[in-house]
């Protein structure tokens, strides 16, 4: 008979790097990993990830998700400087794209520069650049590309720590970091995607935002086990810093679903000793602090 034939062939495998898989968890501590799901690698698992603090610590020690470098990880010793004090300072914000991510996933950090370290021509050009600014302005690459003024880096990421500010690096690396330095506080970065902004100036260094965001709580007490890839992550941290430690716009240059929490402070994030240390006359070693 004339009848028409189907043939069924078996579906083609997909290529490996077609998937990854990623786990759903619940947000409470008591709820263990309950799904497992297939989904295209230009979604990547972090975006659908909610961790309870179990299974992150999991997943930092099986080395997969965004840590910050272990070398960074905050000891007490780490914590101890001499405080900088009162000054004028340019604050930047630094972005990458993630390894791996397509440009779709992008980790930031402030960078506060102190004003003295720039040249007089740069000062001028960047306070212009502040008189007339608007949450913030690209820096073009052409005038950062070696520009090796002396910043104070703030970053954060997960680690598998648990006392406050672990996981905020706080090393002479960053408190030495050159602007036009294509490196950051986590290793998974694409230190080609750096790109540069300036959201403003402020009167304390970095050194005491550093305080000021990590003595007491600051929004979050920024542990390595109080990362959340959606809720909690890098760009909150530099939302927090810039918002409710420096008092600038905590809009972020086009990191779509990379930052999707609105930082609230009703006051600015001050450490106790904060006035001392606008004074100079306290070291960090002697810096109250909160667990």
């Amino acid at each position: 008979s004339n009848r028409a034939s189907l043939l069924l062939l078996p579906a083609p495998a997909p290529a490996p790097a077609t998937f990854v898989c990623y786990a759903a968890t619940s947000i409470s501590e008591r709820t263990n990993i309950n799904t497992m799901k297939p989904v295209s690698s230009f979604f990547p698992a972090a975006i659908a990830l909610l961790f309870s603090k179990a299974s992150l610590s999991n997943a930092l020690e099986a080395n997969s998700f965004n840590q910050i470098k272990t070398e960074y990880v905050n000891t007490e010793d780490s914590k101890e400087t001499f405080i900088q004090g009162n000054s004028n300072n340019f604050v930047f914000l630094q972005k990458f794209s993630l390894e791996g991510s397509g440009g779709y996933i992008f980790h930031t950090e402030v960078l506060v520069c102190p004003q003295e370290n720039f040249s007089d021509d740069d000062q001028k050009m960047l306070k212009d650049k502040v008189s007339s600014l608007k949450d913030y302005v690209e820096m073009e690459e052409m005038w950062w590309y070696d520009k090796t003024a002396n910043c104070v880096e703030l970053g954060y990421g997960g680690a598998a720590c648990s006392e406050a500010c672990c996981s905020v690096p706080f090393g002479e690396n960053q408190k030495a970091f050159p602007l036009n330095a294509r490196r950051s506080v986590i290793s998974n970065i694409d230190a080609s995607t750096k790109s540069l902004y300036l959201y403003g100036m402020g009167d304390f260094d970095g050194v005491t935002a550093w305080h000021n965001t990590c003595d007491e709580k600051c929004w979050s007490k920024w542990s390595g086990l109080d990362y959340n890839p959606l809720t909690n992550n890098c760009n909150t941290f530099t939302s927090t810093v810039l918002k409710c430690v420096y008092g600038l716009s905590q809009k972020k240059p086009h990191l779509t679903v990379s930052d999707m929490v609105t930082v609230k402070c009703d006051v600015p994030c001050k450490s106790p000793n904060f006035e001392k240390m606008m004074a100079g006359n306290v070291d960090g070693s002697n810096v109250e602090s909160y667990e």
